[in-house]
């Protein structure tokens, strides 16, 4: 009995502190239609970017560029001697990414729009 009284009073004090009012108003209208949307002139509405990738390597093999959580973007075959060129599109929001040759795991930073990088 002392058991379902106390489920009882915990079921009750839930029920009565999860049911609060909100203490603001949301003044701020929706847009119901796209042309009512206030947007500042400056945002930029891109959600890739592009990038020039060069690569070059001292011995055959297969690079695999990827992002942080290791999904590849793109995979190549490197030979000595020769430079290799990739366009990449990545994500706005990407900061970095992986670049995977021989054993290697090389984190590169993204800075502008052309990045080089030698094996």
């Amino acid at each position: 009995m002392k058991k379902i009284a106390f489920i009882f009073v915990v079921a009750l004090t839930i029920v009565f502190t999860s049911c609060k009012k909100d203490r603001f108003d949301n003044t701020d209208p929706k847009p119901e239609k796209m042309e009512e949307l206030v947007v500042p002139s400056n945002f930029d509405w891109k959600t890739t970017k592009d990038i020039q990738l060069t690569l070059s390597a001292p011995s055959n093999g297969i690079v695999e560029v990827t992002n942080s959580q290791n999904i590849p973007y793109q995979k190549a075959f490197l030979t000595p001697g020769q430079t290799y060129t990739m366009k990449l599109t990545l994500p706005a929001y990407e900061t970095k990414v992986k670049l995977k040759f021989s054993g290697q795991v090389i984190d590169l930073e993204i800075s502008g729009t052309a990045l080089t990088y030698q094996f």
